[in-house]
């Protein structure tokens, strides 16, 4: 059995940790400090998404998200001495990192097809490919254009 968030089908496990520091000086200070600059580490399967930007509607208390695709049943652990809590539906909010961690797949996509692009346009002008010089100002453009569109596609920023 698998679970399928959006576009993305986990086999085994989504895992969302959020950077909850009690320093005031950290720049990931999560909902604990009611900031807004929550972000979190999102693990799904395999794969790792760092400082993924997450909101401030997640419950202070939350430390992690651990979600069990084969069973698909979930709990919340707190950061208190709250017992963890079941879950038996995936969160919305929790769909919603997931969306980012896919629109961070989609930059990565658009920055790769730009560079391969500006590659391509510079070998056609008869240039060494040793020689290629990647604009990555224009390559980042593009790809934050795309992410932006995907996430407003999805109607989340």
């Amino acid at each position: 059995m698998a679970t399928t968030v959006n576009k993305t089908t986990a086999n085994s496990r989504i895992t969302i940790i959020f950077d909850a520091s009690v320093n005031p000086d950290s720049k990931n200070d999560g909902p604990r400090l009611g900031t807004g600059n929550t972000e979190s580490d999102v693990m799904i399967d395999n794969k790792s998404y760092f400082n993924i930007k997450s909101h401030n509607e997640i419950d202070a208390n939350v430390h992690t998200l651990q979600w069990n695709a084969n069973t698909n049943k979930g709990e919340l652990e707190y950061v208190d001495n709250r017992e963890n809590e079941s879950l038996s539906s995936f969160p919305t909010w929790a769909t919603n990192v997931v969306i980012r961690c896919e629109s961070q797949d989609v930059w990565q996509t658009a920055y790769d097809n730009h560079v391969s692009a500006q590659l391509t346009a510079w070998t056609n002008d008869g240039k060494s490919k040793e020689d290629f010089i990647v604009n990555s100002s224009q390559a980042t453009s593009a790809a934050d254009t795309e992410r932006s569109n995907y996430l407003s596609a999805h109607s989340i920023t």
